[in-house]
């Protein structure tokens, strides 16, 4: 009887002091995993979200990626509306998108989504001179739809984002030689700001740096006087800011 016992308080001691040492394993793993994931975001806040690689602009471009990223919609502008339907919505007045007054009523608009892991510097389409920046503060509500849809390869990419006419943004116009270009630089809600370097007057070559726009964002550029068909791109490409050619 004794024995008995002494063989069961013996099992419960070892399996107390098993369940102890188990839970000391797994609070020191799950310490030293929230280390290392806290080590890896300040490494990616702090090294590769703000990495600015060099670019080799094209001399024989007509037009270039105002940004990294895939394409979401190019679609033609009639009478100042943009045939994209979100939510509710079959069709979006483009001063919407292209906040500010006096826009032209026909063009191509191209819009483009940036993931966590693309460059975020917005490069200059044309070369020219910035005839206008003008900021539109709003709250900003969540890309995530369209991150899914753009990570899964789904149509349509701005299904569900109303973020395209709803949020913050800032709106960069250069005039060319032979084109205008409305470059527009769209926050999301994890933004912390956006940046625009040149000032208005200022003289900017193609590929020149522009802004940036800190974490996940949109860049919009709305072209006057050009069909889509213009454009040797498509919905679901990649871009590279001031490499890809949009109009040879």
């Amino acid at each position: 009887m004794i024995g008995c016992m002494s063989r069961t308080i013996l099992a419960s001691l070892f399996l107390q002091g098993l369940c102890s040492f188990a839970m000391r394993r797994l609070i020191t793993s799950s310490a030293l995993a929230g280390v290392a994931s806290y080590a890896l975001f300040q490494a990616y806040r702090k090294w590769y979200f703000p990495r600015d690689p060099a670019r080799n602009v094209p001399l024989d471009a007509t037009v270039v990626a105002p940004s990294d990223g895939r394409v979401v919609y190019l679609e033609r502008v009639e009478n100042g509306v943009v045939p994209i339907a979100i939510k509710n919505r079959r069709e979006i007045p483009l001063d919407e998108i292209v906040k500010g007054e006096e826009r032209p009523r026909s063009g191509t608009l191209l819009g483009i989504f940036l993931s966590p892991y693309d460059v975020h510097y917005q490069r200059s389409p044309i070369a020219g001179t910035v005839s206008e920046i003008t900021y539109h503060p709003a709250p900003n509500v969540s890309m995530g739809d369209m991150f899914v849809r753009n990570l899964f390869r789904l149509e349509k990419r701005y299904s569900n984002s109303p973020h395209v006419w709803t949020n913050e943004r800032n709106v960069v116009r250069i005039d060319g030689d032979d084109l205008t270009a409305y470059v527009v630089q769209i926050a999301d809600q994890q933004v912390n700001r956006i940046d625009c370097y040149p000032a208005e007057g200022d003289s900017i070559a193609m590929g020149d740096k522009l802004g940036m726009i800190r974490w996940g964002s949109q860049v919009d550029l709305f072209i006057p006087d050009l069909d889509p068909g213009d454009f040797r791109v498509a919905t679901g490409d990649k871009l590279r800011a001031g490499v890809t050619i949009l109009v040879p």
